[in-house]
């Protein structure tokens, strides 16, 4: 496949901290462009400081822009359970990222970090990007307000300014980013003009490993059902076990489910009382995540509200029947590379998961197709695609 070669080699300044940013940072600090990244802690696995979480390419070491002091204050408001805690995170950054401006012609921003430096780099004339990797807050709220009003709750955003700031991120950049479909589709239901909508979708680095793994012949008689992610309301988990519950009284115990992640206390009450051939495993290295992906029938991902799950491109590279709602935000074509179903309908996953069961063929034709299309992802590479949304919006800026 022919990768995309940029068409300028502009210095580019990054602010935030997923796991995206890493593997940008990573492409272009090799192409000797990026200039400053702020972020959170990040090591190269030397020295006392070594979380697991922070570990970055060797060749980011001495990209100037790491603080601890951010990462250190948002740790102590959440073990201290402070309200809007990442408020004691993410403005630290902000400011710190505000204080050191590096000469760049790019800056890449994500998450709530960025808008006082992107004031200021508009000030340079810097091209100024907003990666939005999940939903905004008022397309969050229509999308999880009634489930949890059903669980007796009401849906609040951990911090409204944060909130905020995030729409009035990508309300000033000259390019927004969206990892897909669903993203760019509430980025122009928040007023974002779609003219500076730019389609990135992400990558996991998990994926490649994934594709080099053979799936096992599957001798078995049973249906061995699979989500992976938080346990927790936004993650349409009751939707999941209804539909469970419905499938095991049709089909017995020749159909399983199998759950990891960690439980989130919105949704404790779950895995305190699944029902008989469910099974919570909580969170589990990458190892054994691997493994239960490779001998997986069907992956169940009933999401209600995401950026682009990388729990779904897993499962896709993985070969897996991939059943996901397009509120997920996965890559998936429907009856092509997956199942798409509407969100918060309990009796459509159950239909789709029984359709699957019955059809062995159909589960093959979908995986084999899924690991193809996550190929093709891979090739171009995430870093790639960024290069060519940068292009496009030097071009509309010039």
């Amino acid at each position: 496949m022919h990768q995309h070669l940029p068409k300028t080699n502009a210095p580019v300044w990054m602010i935030g901290r997923n796991d995206q940013f890493r593997i940008l940072a990573t492409h272009l600090a090799h192409h000797n462009r990026l200039v400053r990244w702020d972020s959170f802690w990040r090591h190269d696995s030397n020295g006392l400081i070594t979380p697991p979480a922070r570990r970055a390419d060797s060749s980011l070491a001495n990209i100037p822009g790491r603080h601890f002091l951010p990462d250190l204050l948002g740790r102590a408001a959440q073990k201290l359970r402070l309200p809007a805690r990442n408020l004691y995170s993410d403005l630290p950054l902000s400011w710190l990222a505000r204080a050191h401006m590096p000469d760049a012609r790019i800056l890449h921003g994500q998450g709530n970090y960025s808008l006082p430096a992107m004031r200021a780099a508009r000030a340079r004339d810097m091209v100024i990007i907003s990666d939005v990797t999940g939903q905004l807050a008022p397309i969050r709220h229509r999308q999880l307000a009634d489930e949890y009003r059903h669980h007796g709750l009401r849906y609040r955003e951990i911090s409204n300014f944060l909130a905020h700031r995030r729409i009035a991120e990508a309300r000033f950049a000259d390019g927004v980013f969206a990892p897909s479909d669903a993203v760019a589709a509430g980025l122009e239901e928040c007023g974002i003009d779609p003219a500076r909508i730019h389609l990135v979708p992400f990558a996991s680095g998990l994926c490649t490993q994934l594709l080099n793994c053979k799936r096992p012949m599957q001798r078995r008689s049973s249906i061995r059902l699979l989500y992976v992610g938080n346990i927790a309301i936004a993650k349409g988990i009751r939707i999941l076990i209804e539909a469970f519950r419905t499938l095991r009284t049709r089909l017995g115990p020749t159909i399983t489910l199998d759950l990891i992640g960690p439980a989130q206390p919105c949704a404790l009450a779950y895995p305190a009382k699944l029902p008989q051939g469910c099974v919570w495993h909580g969170p589990l290295p990458q190892t054994e995540l691997s493994c239960h992906l490779a001998t997986a029938d069907i992956f169940v991902f009933p999401s209600l509200s995401e950026g682009s799950s990388l729990a779904v491109l897993e499962a896709m590279a993985a070969g897996c029947a991939v059943i996901a709602t397009p509120d997920a935000g996965s890559p998936i074509k429907h009856d092509q590379t997956g199942i798409l179903i509407p969100p918060r309908n309990s009796e459509a996953l159950a239909d789709a998961i029984h359709d699957l069961q019955a059809n062995p063929i159909k589960r093959k034709s979908l995986g084999k197709a899924a690991r193809q299309q996550i190929s093709a992802n891979i090739m171009q590479g995430y870093g790639n695609r960024v290069e060519a949304a940068y292009d496009r919006v030097l071009v509309r800026h010039a």
